[in-house]
């Protein structure tokens, strides 16, 4: 059986991070955050600035049968994606999208960063859930 000197099995874990780090980097970061309505309101607004390489996660609670309406304002080209509980895509890459909800869980609002610049876009994101 060929032994490995403590040289090379150093070298090689050091490579696995290495490459572990520029797969991480390439595929972007996302932040999550939890969207929730103030008592006896039916909108929620959020506001960000997204840059090439992050996305936005908002994550949303709602009912099956309920009515949502999802408007995204920037001044870049920044738009948004819908994901139902079970992963099915409701709206892709709009600034608008309104409908029924196929089911009850939590939804995910995808805030997509341009791809055509490193700027950071501000932006703002209503949502409404009825």
């Amino acid at each position: 059986m060929k032994t490995f000197s403590l040289k090379t099995i150093v070298i090689l874990l050091i490579t696995i991070v290495t490459l572990a780090t520029l797969v991480q980097a390439q595929r972007g970061t996302s932040v999550v955050r939890r969207i929730t309505f103030q008592r006896g309101r039916t909108t929620a607004v959020v506001r960000g600035t997204i840059r090439r390489g992050v996305s936005h996660d908002y994550l949303l609670r709602a009912r099956q049968g309920q009515g949502m309406a999802v408007h995204l304002a920037s001044r870049g080209n920044v738009g948004f994606e819908v994901l139902s509980p079970s992963g099915q895509y409701l709206c892709s890459y709009t600034q608008d999208c309104s409908g029924y909800l196929p089911e009850s869980g939590d939804y995910r609002i995808n805030v997509l960063p341009p791809t055509d610049t490193n700027a950071a876009v501000g932006y703002t994101l209503e949502v409404t859930v009825r």
